[in-house]
């Protein structure tokens, strides 16, 4: 089962099955609000705490969300030199607003070493987790979704809800106000509703109905060849 915890500026998520996986850890401040929320449900251990991307509203939280949880952290091999960092590296904004808070959203965070690097997509099961882990980059060389057995997709910044960090119409399927790559955004877009989705959770904002998204995206760019 999937349960968001929506936090100031970003969403994370918490998997539970057999065992229980955390999505994304938030920036540092956001560390106490994610341990309530694993309490809240009951969460004793986590088995992986893994991150969308390396940034530092999705990944900031991490370092200290291992040392309260002993969970391991993986990442994509090609953001893994974000998080030994602690920054978001340089952010590439699509629009005049991404331009406008590139110094609010360009934060440094705890640095960390990962336990496992993601090369390839894999099944979550060996986590106690009945979903499997998709490569969808374009907002970050390794961003990463996740996509589990009763068709919830989780997307990180893919794709975001609304404006205003997703607060006003949430519900809009709209894209991040940075992206490494738009081309590969696209495909990796087109390669999420190929999945077959029944909702799209995002970063911030959302869920999103594929339908919405599919009217919006879908028809412009097909997968691996941009239109």
């Amino acid at each position: 089962m999937l349960h968001t915890l929506r936090l100031t500026i970003p969403n994370v998520f918490l998997l539970t099955g057999d065992k229980a996986i955390l999505i994304d850890a938030g920036g540092p401040k956001d560390v106490p609000r994610i341990l309530a929320f694993l309490q809240t449900h009951r969460i004793d251990a986590l088995s992986l705490i893994l991150l969308t991307h390396g940034h530092w509203d999705h990944a900031g939280g991490a370092a200290e969300l291992k040392k309260a949880t002993g969970a391991p952290i993986a990442i994509h091999r090609a953001d893994a030199d974000l998080v030994r960092q602690g920054t978001s590296g340089p952010l590439k904004p699509i629009n005049l607003i991404g331009r406008l808070i590139l110094t609010l959203v360009d934060r440094p965070y705890p640095a960390f070493e990962p336990d496992l690097l993601i090369d390839e997509e894999r099944d979550l099961r060996e986590f106690g987790v009945p979903a499997r882990m998709l490569l969808t980059p374009g907002h970050t060389p390794g961003s990463i979704s996740v996509l589990t057995d009763d068709r919830e997709m989780v997307v990180g910044d893919l794709l975001m809800g609304g404006w205003l960090g997703g607060w006003l119409f949430p519900r809009r399927p709209g894209l991040h106000y940075q992206a490494d790559d738009v081309h590969q955004v696209h495909a990796s877009i087109a390669k999420v509703l190929a999945a077959a989705p029944r909702f799209i959770h995002v970063g911030h904002g959302g869920p999103l109905d594929p339908g919405r998204v599919t009217s919006r995206f879908g028809g412009k760019w097909e997968v691996g060849n941009p239109k």
